[in-house]
């Protein structure tokens, strides 16, 4: 329960299944120390996990929404569209609709994490100078701050409890810092951005297919943080296909983004969520519970979303 008896719910969070540094069962705990009213797990492109989320929630006693973030695109805009889904079940063989799609993308990310990670790695064995000091000549970082014990077998290590390798799991593996410190910072963009030895990435599906697949296999789609990845045009298209929510409430939404995205809700007929995006250790939030939705704003819909995971597994 939150302040003066409001009860708060953060619908975007990320565990070690994917890109985040906390079990489901710590996300938990910290979401009861903030005096949550619930909260919603949804790591990124896989359904694999579900179960094992209903599983922790069940044990703890705690409301929670097992979802998903589905990484899209637009290709009209050549941007990135991030779309939550909710209700949703895994199939015994990962033939439903939404598997099939997402199990691509997590193919191809976990490949080029792994590329990337490689990459490192051969920078930082290359020529006579030691390891730290082969990278900062490769313009990557200071001498010092890397780890010269680091290898791809450090990577799996990192990530042997998720679905995929991901940036994160290179980056600790690299420095051992969490993503807000400032020289994790400079390492990240002088590897990942720019003209950086390890800029890669994939492709993946339009977010009308991915809101379509969520629905086809009977899920709820709620478009996440569109101020975020500027998908605002996009949004009458993702409706046409099904989609049924918006989030409006997120760390990166300043108050004309958030406006933008209730009077959305309100044109298109949207439920409004909202959520942290919590990453641990490997993202910005400071906590559970750093950006939330209230339940009358969140309203009769998210409370549905909530009553109906008690019948799925």
């Amino acid at each position: 329960m939150g302040e003066h008896g409001v009860r708060r719910f953060d619908l975007h969070s990320h565990s070690t299944f994917s890109d985040g540094s906390f079990s489901p069962e710590e996300l938990i705990g910290r979401a009861r120390a903030a005096g949550l009213a619930g909260i919603a797990v949804t790591d990124h492109d896989s359904l694999t996990q579900l179960s094992a989320v209903r599983a922790a929630a069940r044990e703890a006693g705690f409301p929670v929404l097992a979802g998903l973030e589905v990484s899209a695109a637009c290709a009209a805009t050549g941007r990135k569209v991030h779309v939550l889904g909710f209700g949703l079940e895994a199939t015994a063989d990962g033939s439903g609709p939404l598997e099939r799609m997402v199990a691509g993308t997590l193919r191809a990310r976990c490949a080029n994490t792994l590329w990337q990670a490689w990459t490192i790695a051969r920078a930082m064995r290359s020529g006579s100078a030691g390891p730290c000091d082969a990278l900062s000549a490769a313009g990557v970082a200071e001498p010092g701050l890397v780890d010269p014990a680091f290898t791809l077998d450090r990577v799996a290590e990192v990530c042997a409890a998720g679905t995929a390798a991901y940036k994160q799991h290179v980056m600790e593996a690299l420095v051992h810092l969490p993503y807000t410190d400032a020289s994790y910072q400079r390492v990240y963009r002088s590897i990942f951005k720019g003209s950086g030895i390890a800029v890669s990435d994939i492709g993946y599906p339009e977010a009308v297919d991915a809101v379509r697949a969520i629905r086809e296999q009977g899920g709820v789609a709620v478009l996440a943080h569109p101020g975020q990845m500027n998908s605002w045009s996009i949004i009458p298209d993702l409706v046409d296909a099904g989609l049924e929510g918006i989030e409006a409430y997120h760390p990166d939404h300043g108050d004309a983004d958030r406006e933008r995205a209730l009077a959305a809700a309100g044109e298109h007929g949207l439920f409004v969520t909202g959520g942290s995006d919590f990453h641990g250790r490997y993202g910005a939030p400071a906590g559970m519970g750093a950006c939330t939705v209230d339940a009358e704003v969140a309203g009769p819909r998210v409370a549905g979303l909530f009553e109906r995971e008690a019948g799925l597994r």
